[in-house]
């Protein structure tokens, strides 16, 4: 049991927390902990905290201020190395229909393809979306590209007769509106 504790002491040391220990590849974490049988524990706690977070969103109202999604996208995005899209697809009573990745970059950029997201939303019935993308680099502002992104895809969505509900920045400090953002130019 020592020997565990000391195991999980280093490899916590070594990533810098317990969240960025299971952010990291499977491949990096076997390279530092040189055990198949830990990663595939830390894949499970991985897993189970996604699904805990997961449960918690099912059966009500997802709304871009609520605790429950602010814990969810915590989990999936706060701290992955790479920039990764996800798209929270919504039916009419802003209840989960869909949660996907959309895209995965490199540690400052990632692809963003309004008509693909669109056409998505068409096909699983959204009639709203949630959009949320991290920053890696930790910085919480909007970049001229994630606003311009933000006011193509709302467009697009209100063409369709759906609603952006909000496209969110995650990272470990927390979560920021780009929405909010673009009806700051507006103003």
């Amino acid at each position: 049991m020592i020997d565990a504790a000391r195991r999980a002491d280093t490899l916590i040391e070594e990533f810098g927390s317990l969240p960025l220990l299971l952010a990291a590849s499977p491949a990096r974490q076997l390279r530092v902990a040189g055990n198949a049988e830990i990663v595939a524990l830390l894949q499970a706690v991985k897993q189970a905290l996604r699904d805990v977070t997961r449960a918690d969103l099912d059966g009500r109202r997802v709304l871009p201020d609520a605790r429950a999604l602010r814990d969810y996208l915590m989990v999936h995005l706060a701290d992955e190395t790479n920039e990764q899209v996800r798209i929270l697809y919504l039916n009419a009573n802003d209840r989960l229909i869909l949660d996907e990745l959309h895209s995965s970059g490199t540690p400052s950029t990632t692809p963003f393809c309004v008509r693909t997201i669109a056409a998505r939303a068409l096909e699983v019935g959204a009639m709203s979306l949630i959009v949320a993308h991290n920053h890696p680099s930790g910085l919480r502002e909007s970049s001229n590209a994630d606003i311009a992104l933000t006011i193509a895809l709302e467009a697009a969505l209100d063409a369709l007769g759906m609603t952006l509900i909000d496209h969110l920045i995650v990272t470990r400090g927390g979560l920021s509106s780009v929405r909010a953002a673009t009806k700051g130019l507006a103003a």
